[in-house]
C-alpha cells in the first residue's frame, strides 16, 4: 500500500478528482463532500473506514431518523471515494463491501401537465406583447420553457448554450452534459420559432442566454420559470427541472421507448431513465380510475 496524505488532504484532492477528471461541476464535487461530511467529519482519520465502524454509523443514522434516501446517497459517495483511494494504492481494499443500503421509498417525480405547461407559455406570449420594450423578459421566459419542455435540458445545460451550438434549419442544438458529454437535442416548431425571434441577444457566437457578467445565472432561470408556472395554478412544481421530468414522461406517455428517452435526457444509465416508467404507469392508473365504471 502506498504511503498515504491525511484523511482530510484525500478528500480534498477527491475533489479535484472530480473537476479535473471526471469534468463534474464546483456544485457535484461540493456535494459529493457534504454527503461524506458526517461520515468523516473533520478530525477524521484513515481509521474511521473500518466496516464495523461504517456500519454502526449508518445504522445510528437510521435510527436517529437519517432519511433513508440521504443515507443511500452518502452511502454512494463513500463507495465512490473508497474505490478511488483503493486505484491510488491508499487503501488494501473497499471498506463499503457487505454494508447494506436502506431501501429508498419510491417517490413519484413531480411533473406538469402539457396543458398546464401550454397555458404558461401563451401568458409569457400575452405578457410580452402587452409590454411593448420591455417584453425582453417575457420573451426569455418563454423561450426556457420551449427548451426545457420541448428539448428534455438541464438548467445547467440551457444556462451554458451559445449560439454557436444552434443549427435552426436542422432543428437542433448541442448541449454538453454531466462529465462534458454532448448531445444532439432536437428542436420543437414552437422553440425554433421562440429562438429565431429571440436570435441576435447573445451576439452571433455568445450566449443564448446572455446576462450582465456574460451569461445568465442559473438563479435568473429558476426565477423565470417558478413566475411563469406560478402564474397558471398555486402548487404547481414550478422550478427548471420538473420541466425535464415533464419532458421525459410525456413522451413514454405519447409511446416513446426508453432507450430513446434515455438517449434524449442524456443520461448514462437506463435505470437512471426507468423512474420515469413508474411516473407514466401511475398516471395510467389514475386515469383508468378516474374513467372506467367499475374501479
Amino acid at each position: 500500500m502506498n504511503p498515504r496524505p491525511a484523511l482530510a488532504q484525500a478528500l480534498e484532492e477527491f475533489r479535484l478528482h472530480h473537476l479535473r477528471a471526471l469534468g463534474h461541476s464546483p456544485r457535484t464535487a461540493e456535494a459529493y463532500l457534504r454527503d461524506l461530511g458526517w461520515i468523516l467529519p473533520e478530525g477524521t482519520g484513515w481509521e474511521a473506514l473500518e466496516p464495523r465502524t461504517l456500519r454502526h454509523r449508518f445504522a445510528a443514522r437510521l435510527r436517529a431518523g437519517g432519511a433513508p434516501t440521504s443515507i443511500a446517497r452518502a452511502q454512494a459517495a463513500l463507495r465512490s471515494f473508497c474505490r478511488w483511494a483503493k486505484s491510488a494504492g491508499w487503501l488494501e481494499g473497499d471498506p463499503t463491501t457487505g454494508i447494506s443500503t436502506p431501501k429508498r421509498p419510491r417517490r413519484l417525480v413531480p411533473v406538469v401537465s402539457a396543458e398546464q405547461i401550454a397555458q404558461a407559455v401563451k401568458a409569457c406570449r400575452d405578457l410580452a406583447a402587452a409590454a411593448g420594450p420591455d417584453a425582453s423578459r417575457h420573451r426569455r421566459a418563454e423561450l426556457v420553457l420551449e427548451l426545457i419542455w420541448g428539448s428534455g435540458l438541464r438548467l445547467a445545460e440551457l444556462v451554458g448554450l451559445d449560439w454557436r451550438d444552434v443549427d435552426l434549419p436542422a432543428r437542433q442544438v448541442r448541449v454538453t452534459g454531466k462529465g462534458r458529454k454532448e448531445r444532439l437535442a432536437p428542436l420543437t416548431d414552437p422553440a425554433v420559432r421562440a429562438l429565431s425571434a429571440w436570435k441576435g441577444q447573445g451576439g452571433a457566437s455568445g450566449p443564448v442566454l446572455p446576462g450582465r457578467k456574460g451569461r445568465i445565472g442559473r438563479r435568473t432561470v429558476e426565477r423565470d420559470v417558478a413566475e411563469a408556472l406560478s402564474a397558471v395554478g398555486a402548487g404547481l412544481p414550478n422550478w427548471p427541472h420538473a420541466l425535464r421530468h415533464s419532458f421525459a414522461t410525456h413522451l413514454l406517455d405519447g409511446g416513446a421507448d426508453l432507450v430513446s428517452v434515455k438517449q434524449l435526457l442524456g443520461h448514462a444509465d437506463l435505470s437512471t431513465t426507468q423512474v420515469y416508467t413508474h411516473v407514466s404507469v401511475e398516471r395510467l392508473k389514475a386515469a383508468y380510475s378516474r374513467a372506467h365504471p367499475r374501479a
